[in-house]
C-alpha cells in the first residue's frame, strides 16, 4: 500500500472504526465512535451511489435520519529535511484532509437534523482533539497554520420529504516518512 492510500484508510478506521468484514470489497468502515452522533458509516473513497442503509445501519430506525462520512484527500507538499548525506534523512508529507459527511433522512423537524449535524461536526472535532495521531495514523492533524475548518450546506429536499444536508470538515495531517 502506498502512504497515500494508508493514510486514507487509517482516518477512515479512526472516525468510521473497524473495516466491515461483512462485505470487504465494499470497504465500508462501522460502528465507529461516532455513532451516538448519527455517523452510521465511513468510506476510504467515494461510490458512484451509496446505498440508504449506509446512512442509519446500527442507529435507532425511529431517527429516521443518520451520516455517511468520505475520507478525501486533496494536495500533498513534501519536504525533506537531510542528516548526513544525500540519502538520508526524513520527508515530510503535509495531505490536506477534506472529510466529507452526507447526512440523510426524514427528521419531525427539519431543525432536528441541522442540528445533529452541528453536534456531529462538534463531535468529529472533539474526536481530533482527543487523538492529534488519529490513531496512530499520523503525526499530527489539524496542528498546521491552517487549523481545522468546518462548515455545512444549508438543507435541501430530495425525493419529497427527504432532508440532505452536507458538511465538511478540514485539516492537514503530517507524516514522516524516511527519505
Amino acid at each position: 500500500m502506498s502512504t497515500r492510500e494508508l493514510v486514507r484508510r487509517g482516518i477512515a478506521e479512526f472516525f468510521g472504526g473497524p473495516l466491515d468484514m461483512a462485505d470487504p470489497a465494499a470497504q465500508l468502515y462501522r460502528p465507529g465512535p461516532l455513532l451516538v452522533n448519527g455517523l452510521a458509516t465511513v468510506r476510504a473513497y467515494f461510490e458512484k451511489r451509496v446505498p440508504e442503509s449506509d446512512y442509519t445501519i446500527g442507529l435507532d430506525p425511529a431517527r429516521g435520519m443518520g451520516a455517511v462520512m468520505v475520507v478525501q484527500l486533496g494536495t500533498v507538499t513534501e519536504t525533506r529535511a537531510a542528516a548526513g548525506g544525500a540519502n538520508s534523512g526524513w520527508k515530510k508529507r503535509l495531505y490536506q484532509v477534506v472529510l466529507n459527511v452526507y447526512h440523510f433522512g426524514t427528521p419531525a423537524h427539519p431543525s432536528d437534523a441541522q442540528v445533529e449535524v452541528d453536534e456531529l461536526i462538534d463531535a468529529i472535532i472533539d474526536l481530533i482533539h482527543a487523538d492529534r495521531t488519529l490513531g496512530g495514523t499520523v503525526m499530527e492533524a489539524g496542528e498546521s497554520p491552517r487549523g481545522i475548518i468546518s462548515a455545512a450546506d444549508l438543507p435541501t429536499y430530495r425525493e419529497g420529504d427527504r432532508l440532505f444536508i452536507r458538511a465538511t470538515v478540514s485539516f492537514d495531517v503530517s507524516v514522516y516518512v524516511q527519505a
